[in-house]
């Protein structure tokens, strides 16, 4: 028999991985664990995300101490308008009731209150929670087998590892899901969707600071514009396929989906910017009759902080097809969109977080063994499914061309609003028993974002995403 170099190897360093190493050291059951991101560092990128109440309960019953430092940093919003594709307002309508986005409201009936982060902060809040040398960058993962005692890791240019167990944490389009499952990327939603971030500038016409937000609906398409600490604005838009072949934009979402690009681009937050000047003038092209004062935006935007991607998301029932088996297969699981792609509406993120507090309970209980996982994943699969199912229903029927329509879509989803937002937020997570484990010093905040050994990296110098906890995509 080999012996295990390690009881758990995770790949993919984003938040989900991250959490799930953390959620799995605090579990007592694993001692010997290590991360292994693609990326050779981490960079200032990602826009913003709503850590939503369900994803603080994950991560309040896995460490204490990282939810407060979370929930400190989290920006609710003060003012929200909302416009139609002529730049319009809309002075009695908004796509998300107001009540929704009050933390104190939530606070007091979930006892965690949820907060618009800068997904670099979130990623950082994360790798500072956990032991010095836990994540080892410019790892990319080359292939990997696994026999009756372990899973052989492959890296490209690096030494092989063997691990006790594999945890796939590696994106939307995983490779590692690909060689497990061999079950095809995630179907392309025909939508295209471009997102991007800079610093403050006048004459734009937006408020300056963090706390508010404005969406675009109407015209077949959506945007919305909102901003952070650091003086830091944010944007995303999503159009139709059809709307970007009409003005020259084109897409092979098969070419993307199967080609080497798979492989590099597991977790597009990382993806290098080659090619960010040509997405600057893609994005024009298809937004070029739509909101003025949108248009005006991403005209104004540093085209390096770019990034254009398709819309691939898993369907409820791909999800419920593994409901009797698991997603994993022996000592392999997977967890985040690598498990249960869906509709960027910041749900993703949230239930990534909501994998590892379950993964790391499953542990805690029944020990680390391949029953663990796969009772792991029977729990987790029924709730993703039906809150995949809601975002999906949301996100299709935002692209409508009538502004008013697409606005009132919340009126025709599975679940209405309140139920949704009660199976949601209502989840209780089992805590784990380490709870506050300590953090290592903190010196990070929304525009800086470097492992250790620290070096500071220039704000917004990078491609950028952005999740709207408003418009639903």
């Amino acid at each position: 028999m080999v012996t295990a170099d390690l009881d758990v190897a995770v790949v993919g360093g984003g938040p989900g991985g991250l959490f799930a190493a953390l959620a799995l050291l605090q579990s007592g059951k694993v001692g010997n664990i290590k991360v292994f991101e693609r990326s050779k560092a981490y960079r200032a990128c990602g826009a913003g995300i709503t850590v939503d109440v369900n994803g603080m309960k994950a991560v309040k019953a896995v460490d204490s101490g990282l939810c407060g430092r979370l929930e400190a940093v989290g920006v609710d919003f003060d003012s929200f308008e909302e416009f139609d594709q002529f730049g319009q307002k809309h002075a009695d309508r908004a796509s998300v009731p107001i009540a929704q986005l009050d933390s104190a409201r939530q606070l007091k009936k979930y006892g965690v209150k949820p907060g618009m982060i800068g997904w670099s902060d979130i990623q950082q809040n994360i790798y500072e929670s956990l032991p010095d040398g836990t994540v080892e960058f410019g790892q990319a993962l080359s292939g990997f087998s696994q026999d009756e005692s372990g899973v052989q890791l492959s890296f490209e240019g690096q030494p092989d590892v063997r691990a006790n167990y594999l945890v796939a944490a590696d994106g939307y389009l995983s490779p590692t899901r690909e060689t497990l499952l061999n079950d095809g990327p995630p179907p392309f939603a025909e939508v295209m969707l471009w997102r991007a971030r800079f610093l403050w500038k006048d004459g734009l016409g937006l408020p300056q600071g963090p706390e508010w937000a404005q969406a675009y609906i109407g015209g077949s398409r959506t945007a919305v514009v909102y901003g952070l600490p650091g003086n830091v604005v944010c944007w995303a838009c999503t159009v139709p396929l059809s709307i970007c072949e009409e003005r020259g934009v084109h897409y092979d979402a098969e070419q993307y989906a199967t080609s080497k690009t798979r492989r590099q681009v597991s977790s597009f937050q990382n993806m290098q910017s080659e090619g960010s000047s040509s997405f600057h003038e893609r994005c024009i092209k298809a937004v070029e009759d739509f909101a003025p004062q949108f248009l005006e935006c991403v005209k104004n935007t540093d085209p390096s902080t770019i990034v254009e991607h398709g819309l691939f998301a898993r369907t409820p029932e791909q999800h419920t097809s593994y409901a009797d088996v698991g997603w994993g297969v022996g000592r392999v699981t997977l967890i985040g969109d690598a498990a249960h792609a869906m509709r960027p509406t910041g749900q993703g993120l949230n239930t990534a977080l909501e994998d590892g507090a379950v993964l790391g309970w499953h542990v805690q209980e029944h020990g680390l063994n391949p029953e663990a996982l796969r009772s792991f994943e029977k729990e987790r699969i029924p709730r993703v499914s039906l809150i995949a199912e809601q975002e999906q229903a949301r996100g299709r029927m935002a692209y409508q061309k009538d502004a008013k329509a697409a606005s009132s879509r919340i009126t025709r989803l599975p679940m209405s609003p309140e139920a949704f937002e009660d199976f949601k937020n209502g989840w209780q997570p089992r805590p784990l028993a380490r709870r506050a484990s300590p953090a290592r010093a903190y010196a990070h905040r929304a525009s800086n974002c470097s492992p250790s050994p620290r070096r500071s990296l220039p704000p917004l110098s990078n491609p950028v995403t952005a999740t709207s906890p408003i418009l639903r995509i």
